[in-house]
């Protein structure tokens, strides 16, 4: 063993007894990008075979996610009132609205709240609306854009 490690240093200087032509190098190069590709492109096919194998699945469990469901809502539709539509009546005072806002947006807002209402059982009221004031001034706005930006 020792005298594999004292002889390694003349071994390198020395080089091989074996001459390499061209022929010869040329093949060892072929040979190996050949297995590389070789490589390649079998990892790309499992990789993809992998990929729709799950794609399968995942629809699998999503159709009978889907199905599960659509019974569900077809066996609590049965049973269930139909709600009725929100009616405003015209005891409830018009809510306060800020200056600036406009109807289309108050409408679409009280049509919101009147929907959420329904949905649970109660009659909700809009009373005010105002402009939220933002939290951060204009330059604190633009650092966060500017810092939050994709690149």
């Amino acid at each position: 063993m020792s005298e594999l490690l004292y002889s390694a240093p003349e071994l390198l200087l020395k080089g091989s007894d074996k001459k390499l032509d061209g022929g010869t190098i040329t093949s060892v190069v072929i040979t190996g990008l050949t297995v590389v590709f070789i490589g390649l492109i079998l990892l790309i096919l499992f990789v993809s075979i992998y990929g729709k194998a799950f794609d399968f699945f995942n629809k699998k469990k999503a159709a009978k996610a889907k199905a599960e469901s659509e019974a569900k809502l077809k066996e609590a539709a049965k049973g269930a009132p139909v709600p009725k539509a929100a009616v405003v009546k015209s005891d409830t005072p018009a809510p306060v609205v800020e200056d600036g806002i406009g109807d289309e947006v108050v409408a679409v807002i009280a049509a919101a709240i009147a929907a959420m209402g329904a949905a649970n059982g109660k009659k909700l009221a809009l009373r005010s609306i105002k402009t939220a004031k933002g939290a951060r001034s204009a330059w604190a706005s633009a650092g966060a854009v500017e810092n939050t930006r994709p690149f």
